[in-house]
């Protein structure tokens, strides 16, 4: 009897895990500014070629939002980049780099803080793996 729960368990969850690969994804990745510095965000998902370079937050409590849509989103680690404006320069030196693969439908969001990490600080929807952001 336990046995044939055990594979009644495993064959459940692969099912469930299957089902989530043939969904398409659909995450709203929204950022936010938590602090008085200049700094710039790139954004990337390479399985579906979304790129968003040169988002630009200058001032505390500003927030953006980028849509990522379609098939096999977690295929790649998505990459989220951060860089801070040098002021004698007046380039961007990179601050940050972090890596993790998501997928669902809802959304993600990360702030950023003096330190410019994004730091995941709420999700819906969506799962992490395989990076910076587990769970």
């Amino acid at each position: 009897m336990r046995m044939r729960s055990m594979r009644l368990l495993c064959v459940l969850l692969l099912v469930v895990d299957l089902s989530f690969e043939a969904l398409p994804c659909d995450i709203d990745v929204k950022l936010s500014s938590l602090t008085d510095q200049k700094f710039r965000v790139d954004f990337f998902v390479p399985s579906l070629k979304v790129k968003a370079y040169n988002i630009i937050f200058d001032k505390i409590d500003q927030n953006k939002k980028i849509s990522v849509k379609g098939d096999d989103c977690d295929s790649a680690q998505w990459l989220i980049q951060s860089f801070k404006l040098n002021e004698e320069t007046h380039e961007w030196d990179q601050v940050r780099n972090v890596t993790a693969k998501f997928f669902g439908n809802g959304y993600i969001k990360f702030v950023f803080y003096d330190d410019l990490n994004p730091t995941l600080k709420d999700k819906i929807g969506v799962w992490s793996s395989e990076g910076n952001f587990w769970g």
